[in-house]
């Protein structure tokens, strides 16, 4: 997705935001070199990814450098406006929140959530993702908002709703930090933030290339950091916490051809072969030998 506006589509000033009661919406501002805006506070709440350009983020009582790769969050009615490098004018996505949506009373768990994450430490503050992949997990949900909206389909404000759930969580399960770690340790933290993620979702496709892609490294660093992290190679990793995955979902549902297709394997002759190779029985001695 490319955010390469014409000069014609660059913003001079804010645009005029309108979030439904109870809704979410996510807004593209391609700021020209001239933008310029009003210290000036919106009845919703924002998380704003800087996706391109550098400038700073002015509030009463501080302001705070930003850099492409930022996260901020700025909670309804905190009075704040952005103030542009002309070099390089920035380019916000903005998931704009009504406050409606995180109230306890219409959704208890996401207002325990919102106030783990609207704490005083963290408002304002230039914030960026853990690691590569983590980043990267985090603009896929912001694209997905992007194209949900865009795309209007079937279903669009229900699925925004739930883009907006998961970027709530990932926050609140301290995937970002304020600082930057050192390139040497951020690169093996990336693929211990993709060794999670397997972890997590073995059941879901997992390609090397894609994880690779993620940790912004080459598939050759990325395999050999890999192996370096878990003494083995990504292909038998995968396999083993599917055969794991697919162990558990035995035992609840007793269901051979089931749980070969819950725990990510296509083809049921490769998956006895993987579990017997792992577990040393079939999936019927498995079932047959459980208490």
């Amino acid at each position: 997705m490319s955010f390469h506006a014409k000069d014609s589509d660059r913003r001079k000033a804010p645009a005029d935001v309108e979030v439904p009661e109870g809704a979410v919406r996510i807004v593209e501002s391609h700021h020209a070199a001239e933008f310029t805006m009003t210290m000036d506070a919106w009845p919703f709440h924002k998380i704003v990814w800087v996706a391109m350009g550098s400038g700073r983020l002015e509030y009463k009582g501080g302001r705070r450098e930003l850099q492409q790769g930022d996260f901020v969050l700025l909670p309804a009615h905190w009075a704040h406006r952005f103030v542009d490098n002309p070099r390089e004018p920035l380019t916000l996505v903005l998931f704009c929140i009504c406050t409606r949506f995180i109230e306890s009373k219409v959704n208890p768990e996401r207002a325990e959530i919102w106030a783990m994450i609207a704490k005083e430490a963290w408002v304002g503050q230039p914030l960026r993702a853990r690691t590569a992949f983590h980043h990267s997990a985090l603009l896929e949900r912001f694209r997905r908002a992007l194209r949900e909206q865009g795309n209007r389909a079937l279903g669009w404000k229900t699925a925004l709703r739930g883009v907006a759930d998961a970027i709530l969580i990932r926050f609140a399960r301290q995937h970002l930090a304020c600082k930057m770690i050192d390139s040497g340790t951020k690169s093996r933290e990336s693929v211990q933030g993709a060794i999670e993620h397997i972890d997590s979702h073995p059941h879901e496709p997992q390609r090397i290339a894609d994880m690779a892609d993620k940790c912004q490294l080459s598939e050759r660093r990325f395999t050999q950091l890999f192996k370096q992290e878990t003494g083995t190679t990504f292909s038998a990793y995968l396999n083993r916490r599917r055969i794991q995955y697919a162990c558990e979902r035995l035992r609840e549902t007793g269901h051979i051809l089931y749980a070969c297709h819950e725990s990510g394997f296509n083809d049921p002759a490769y998956f006895y072969r993987v579990f017997k190779k792992q577990t040393g029985r079939t999936p019927g001695a498995y079932l047959r030998d459980l208490p």
